[in-house]
């Protein structure tokens, strides 16, 4: 031991190993505060301090054969002078065979647990853009707490004016109205939302007149880009909204735009402006008695301003909300169509109408009708969050996954604190089959909403098919806590996919399918998964039951990377893919193939 201790100090091991522990301690420090700067992956951290340890051993090693003599005892020549050479350079190569291990293993483990708050919204750009902009709710001066609704509808009016303006990247409602009645700073607002300047405001509407204070921050620096007032009668209401509009386009692009499809703004009703900013009011969150409320206050304004077609797509919006609450009433679809062709009528470029329009043209498998609403929808404004939120759908529905998958990403962009958006993307790339991406997006959704089942259920099958079977099983838990019975059981089928488990898995399908038409699964979502599953035969029976009712998510199935490629061999697929029906879809697909080939880089 002696003699051990002796040969250490003379090799000078003892103050290598201090130098080394100083400066391999001082570069991990450094790293720790210099990598979250750069959005860095939290595994780089872990590996850098794991090649440290490493490092250490061979480092000491390399101290002890680089030393020719022990302290005062001669050392007899080698028999074999290079054999330490050889030794030392199969030691590196394990060190670093090892390292390379770690750090694989590391880079593919790490998918954004819920502990891990360096995880970030998959794909979806942090960096503002220099026309980026949250028109946040205006303040109500009435005094009258009643009178909310004004303020809020007149800002949200302005964000809508505001979005249809390609020039502009207008962050969506739902991220923007996230900070009402909030004292945030600018700076914080900007930094969550990802813009690069702020609309405040304030409204104080009495009687038959309007006064709107709006003010536009630079949120780098908190000074003001531009600010007035304005002081109106009720009957230019829309007419200030576009003067507001075009004064943010000025001071944010140097230039005035023309806003298309508002020019000739008729003299508004006061009345009908009140209605319809409550209609919207009311819509908003989606429940039963508001969106009866909404529909019977859109209503009353179109009867009093027939020429109004943001009111009639409210109206026709109010209806297809109302058909989903109420099925059995087959009269509501038809008068969300007679409403919406009425607002297009009357602004063929009214986002709103043309998205709803889109979506009703693909529920009756109107191929050529969708196709058309969508180009529409681009030429006015393919950054638009209401263009990029529909075309999320449309692209997946057409079987174009990775231009659906980009649709979402811009939407969620435009809309960071919605998890709406968040759960577009999520089933964006499990669709692609890229399972680790699915489950960073779904754990990024999953900060904002802990509970939600839908996004539980997606980030289970993200982790069942990317063998994180202990974290898929313990979202199974969670689901089962929760009560939510349908969606714990959709879990559980994925980790028995996962597992390799056939019957299992079947037989958990085979009890939703028991459960038909009253279940929570339709006729696609079982056939879908029978073929996920690997049960051709089941599969294929339940695909053509889905055919036969004119489900419009039929048409995903070529495009899901889930299921294996053998199955769309099978003389069954083929047979229900040369069906009239699958045939004009496949028309319509390659049709939309040659605009997305045509379409300009941005």
């Amino acid at each position: 031991m002696e003699r051990l201790l002796g040969a250490i100090h003379a090799r000078k091991l003892d103050r290598l190993a201090a130098g080394y522990a100083v400066i391999a301690w001082l570069l991990v420090q450094a790293a720790s505060i210099a990598l979250p700067a750069f959005d860095v992956p939290g595994w780089v951290l872990k590996a850098l301090i794991l090649v440290a340890i490493l490092g250490f051993p061979l480092t000491l090693t390399l101290g002890w054969m680089g030393a020719r003599h022990l302290a005062g005892i001669p050392v007899e020549p080698p028999k074999h002078p290079y054999a330490h050479l050889a030794g030392l350079g199969v030691l590196a190569i394990i060190l670093v065979l090892i390292a390379g291990e770690i750090v694989y293993r590391l880079s593919q483990q790490d998918i954004g647990s819920p502990a891990a708050p360096s995880v970030r919204p998959a794909a979806v750009s942090t960096a503002p853009g220099p026309t980026s902009i949250a028109v946040l709710p205006f303040a109500n001066m009435t005094g009258d707490s009643k009178q909310e609704y004004f303020a809020d509808g007149m800002s949200e009016e302005v964000l809508s004016d505001l979005a249809s303006i390609p020039e502009l990247r207008v962050v969506a409602r739902a991220s923007s109205f996230a900070f009402k009645d909030k004292n945030e700073d600018i700076k914080a607002i900007a930094r969550l939302l990802a813009v690069r300047s702020l609309l405040e405001g304030s409204v104080r509407e009495a009687g038959q007149h309007l006064r709107i204070r709006a003010e536009l921050i630079d949120a780098r620096n908190g000074y003001d880009l531009w600010s007035s007032s304005f002081d109106r009668n009720m009957t230019d209401a829309l007419a200030v909204q576009d003067e507001i509009a075009r004064a943010i386009v000025s001071a944010l692009t140097h230039k005035l735009l023309p806003m298309r499809g508002k020019s000739n703004r008729p003299t508004m009703d006061p009345v009908a402006y009140r209605d319809y900013l409550q209609a919207q009011y009311e819509l908003a969150p989606r429940t039963r008695a508001g969106t009866d409320r909404a529909r019977v206050l859109f209503e009353k304004a179109v009867a009093r301003q027939p020429k109004f077609p943001e009111a009639y797509a409210g109206l026709g919006r109010a209806y297809i909300v109302l058909a989903i609450f109420r099925p059995e009433r087959s009269d509501y679809i038809p008068a969300a169509e007679r409403a919406i062709d009425r607002a297009l009528a009357l602004d063929s470029e009214n986002l709103d109408a043309l998205g709803l329009h889109l979506d009703l043209a693909m529920r009756r498998m109107e191929w050529d009708t969708a196709r058309k609403d969508a180009r529409h929808m681009l030429a006015i404004n393919p950054h638009s969050y209401a263009v990029l939120h529909e075309l999320f759908r449309y692209y997946q529905f057409m079987g174009f996954p990775e231009a659906a998958l980009a649709a979402a990403q811009g939407a969620a962009q435009l809309n960071r604190l919605s998890i709406v958006d968040r759960l577009n993307v999520v089933p964006a790339y499990l669709h692609l089959a890229r399972w680790n991406e699915a489950a960073v997006a779904g754990e990024e959704a999953r900060k904002l909403y802990p509970n939600q089942p839908d996004n539980l259920a997606r980030l289970c099958m993200a982790y069942a098919h990317s063998n994180h079977l202990d974290k898929a099983r313990a979202l199974e838990a969670q689901l089962t806590a929760l009560k939510e019975t349908s969606a714990a059981s959709m879990c559980g089928f994925h980790i028995a996919v996962g597992a390799g488990e056939k019957a299992k898995a079947v037989a958990i399908l085979s009890g939703f399918a028991a459960q038909f038409p009253h279940g929570d699964l339709g006729a696609f979502d079982i056939g879908d998964n029978y073929a996920i599953a690997g049960d051709y035969a089941d599969a294929i029976a339940w695909l053509e039951r889905s055919y036969d009712r004119h489900e419009f998510l039929l048409f995903t199935v070529p495009y899901d990377k889930a299921i294996a490629p053998a199955f769309f061999t099978t003389p069954g697929w083929k047979a229900l893919w040369h069906r009239p029906l699958a045939r004009a879809w496949q028309a319509a697909h390659d049709a939309v193939g040659r605009d997305l080939a045509a379409k300009p880089a941005d």
